[in-house]
């Protein structure tokens, strides 16, 4: 009797030692799991990203009532490079992990030169099945710092937040590295479209043609009618070329510059722009807000004017637009044309 107790007594011992064991492995497990677990995974509905950046630069990108991602809560966001970016984070897959000799190199790096990132999603307290969610809030899913890519060029140093553990990493199928994904200089997120809007929705206009002063005019909507008016007296409207009011109404919509100026490219400006703005337009729309848009002559690069016109002359493709005092772009005629219309243009011959 004794002899089997000691046997049973082994027997629980041997199964208590494997359950322990099984219970340790899985944790090791789990947590080796998250080290290198960056992707964000496709069914959450992420609602904020916020990258910090070690230069002190900070991009926060969120998703408005209305649907539409803004960046730093002021600019509408450039949604082709939100989707990317978002198609990155969902496909963040370890390529390899960072060999044991540069582990400490990369670390350091991550830590003074990396870009904090932060995901957050809309999440549910309580799952009871796919259709069924209870108690819906805000969290943050995902924190991680990304670095620079791996000498080969194939891959992204990247370091789960609270880990110890960097990785190379990449997404599967797509060469070279990302770390340009993850920029924290607003003007790359800011969406380049300066005004978008349908015939309705513009309800007033003010152009002012800084050096022709009879070709100024601005124009209200009372209803569907647009009047035009010139030195504050209303324009006979048997006078105008109403297709081409028509038209004029349909082209505010998608409205972009070429490039916003910051830093260097700001400083060329400076030494390009003639001053001062040879046109301003303001535009109203429906719910009262208004665009206000200046345009700048810029001198015509020097391969324009060789052996064709003086120096100096203003270059007949580009110009520099200001919008609301703010930024500086550079923007394309071929784009605002159809904006840029003196009076003359509506009125009918004779008129």
């Amino acid at each position: 009797m004794k002899g089997k107790n000691i046997i049973l007594l082994g027997v629980s011992l041997l199964l208590l030692t494997a359950a322990v064991f099984l219970i340790l492995s899985g944790k090791e497990s789990s947590l080796r799991d998250r080290d290198r677990n960056f992707r964000v995974e496709a069914d959450l509905n992420v609602t904020r990203i916020e990258m910090q950046g070690s230069d002190g630069n900070a991009v926060i990108l969120e998703r408005d009532a209305d649907g539409y991602w803004r960046v730093n809560h002021a600019f509408r966001a450039n949604e082709s490079a939100v989707r990317e970016l978002l198609g990155t984070l969902r496909n963040l897959n370890v390529r390899l992990p960072v060999p044991l000799s540069d582990k400490e190199s990369v670390n350091a790096s991550l830590e003074n030169e990396g870009t904090l990132l932060e995901v957050y999603a809309n999440a549910h307290l309580i799952i009871l099945s796919d259709n069924l969610r209870l108690l819906p809030r805000n969290r943050r899913i995902k924190t991680f710092l990304v670095g620079s890519d791996t000498p080969d060029g194939e891959s992204t140093y990247m370091r789960i937040f609270s880990s110890a553990l960097p990785f190379a990493v990449h997404v599967p199928g797509v060469r070279g590295g990302l770390s340009g994904i993850f920029s924290t200089s607003e003007s790359l997120w800011r969406d380049p479209v300066v005004v978008d809007l349908t015939p309705q929705q513009v309800k007033r206009l003010v152009v002012e043609f800084t050096d022709m002063d009879s070709e100024s005019y601005s124009v209200e909507k009372t209803g569907l009618t647009p009047v035009f008016f010139q030195n504050g007296q209303a324009i006979d409207s048997l006078k105008l070329d109403w297709p081409r009011v028509v038209r004029f109404f349909e082209s505010f919509s998608e409205l972009h510059y070429e490039r916003l100026l910051t830093g260097f490219e700001d400083s060329i400006r400076q030494a390009e722009m003639i001053t001062p703005p040879f046109l301003s337009i303001r535009v109203t729309d429906h719910l009262g807000r208004e665009t206000a848009m200046h345009f700048f002559r810029r001198k015509a690069p020097k391969e324009t004017t060789a052996g064709l016109a003086p120096t100096g002359v203003a270059d007949p493709n580009r110009f520099y637009l200001q919008v609301n005092q703010g930024e500086f772009a550079r923007a394309q005629y071929f784009v605002f044309n159809r904006i840029m219309r003196p009076l003359s243009y509506f009125k009918k011959a004779g008129h």
